[in-house]
């Protein structure tokens, strides 16, 4: 008997619950005017002036992810909460709770927590975005740039996807981080809105504008050509993958896999093929096998046509 040990996938875990429901409680902006809006909220009749407010929780990649309802249920879109480290639901959550992977395609309407997207983006930068731009670069504002700080930077925004390139501003006290896929950016834009690198400092973190060096939009159309295919190839794969296994399921229930002819032969033989297992099937009905055959004999004879009666009787118009 053998003592070797084959090596198994390791099995997922449960995602767990980020925060007791409860202890958990909304942040609330500071009251600055008369009215709050529950649809934009902040409060309306006051100041306008935007006041950043530290996150409370923080997602942990590591601990935090695992398998929840969605990844039974086949539903693609990823949970807000989870990334921001605020999901009370845990594995009864019905968002997928991991990072988004390159294949996590979503249309351009939405992004991938399933939110609408608009035709342009909000005057600060901030919100979905627009869905007539791929956006994959985020501002990050609010940093205290010290020898470290693009070494924290880096690693603190990996853990949410393959990054392109990173760069900081000193004097201006920000920086720019560009990611290879967009969902990635969507996920790392919600996340690490209003941490914190050194504990005193907030980040704030916006999508960023365009470049304007003809340079970059050579670049940046030339990447959005080459992210197209991927994005189509990758689709070809996921369909030939679907029907692959839904071919198996049908093999394994037993259940007959048709295929459609490819020309009008083919047809021809399959309809001709079907006819005779017909024919040749045993007779069950209210005719037995001799009624059947004279019926068909009776339809091949062809019918008697009878003569039309001579009309007589009448005279011709040219005798009289």
């Amino acid at each position: 008997m053998s003592t070797e040990l084959v090596s198994q996938p390791p099995k997922r875990k449960p995602a767990r619950v980020q925060v007791d429901p409860d202890e958990f409680t909304e942040d609330l902006p500071p009251q600055t005017g008369t009215v709050f809006n529950i649809w934009y909220n902040k409060w309306s009749g006051g100041g306008s002036q935007f006041t950043l407010v530290k996150a409370k929780y923080k997602l942990n990649v590591e601990r935090d992810t695992g398998y929840t309802k969605a990844d039974k249920l086949d539903r693609p879109y990823f949970c807000l909460f989870f990334a921001k480290g605020m999901c009370c639901k845990g594995k009864k959550c019905e968002y997928l709770h991991r990072v988004p992977t390159e294949e996590d395609v979503f249309p351009l309407t939405v992004d991938c927590f399933g939110r609408e997207k608009f035709a342009d983006f909000r005057d600060d930068m901030s919100g979905v975005g627009s869905f007539n731009t791929i956006n994959k670069t985020l501002y990050i504002g609010g940093l205290v740039v010290k020898d470290d700080t693009q070494e924290l930077l880096r690693n603190e925004f990996r853990k949410f996807g393959k990054i392109a390139k990173m760069n900081i501003i000193s004097n201006k006290n920000c920086g720019f981080v560009t990611f290879k896929d967009e969902a990635n950016a969507q996920f790392a834009k919600e996340a690490m809105m209003g941490q914190s690198l050194y504990g005193t400092d907030i980040l704030n973190v916006k999508w960023a504008h365009e470049d304007p060096n003809p340079a970059a939009v050579k670049q940046r159309k030339r990447e959005l050509e080459l992210e197209t295919q991927q994005v189509v190839k990758n689709l070809l794969e996921k369909s030939e993958a679907a029907s692959k296994k839904q071919k198996l399921e049908m093999q394994h229930n037993n259940e007959p896999v048709v295929d459609v002819p490819d020309n009008e032969d083919d047809e021809q033989i399959t309809t001709n093929t079907e006819v005779k297992q017909i024919e040749a099937s045993k007779n069950t009905g209210i005719f037995n096998g001799s009624s059947l055959e004279f019926l068909k004999h009776v339809k091949r004879q062809p019918a008697k046509q009878t003569a039309a009666p001579l009309i007589t009787g009448y005279e011709s118009s040219d005798d009289e």
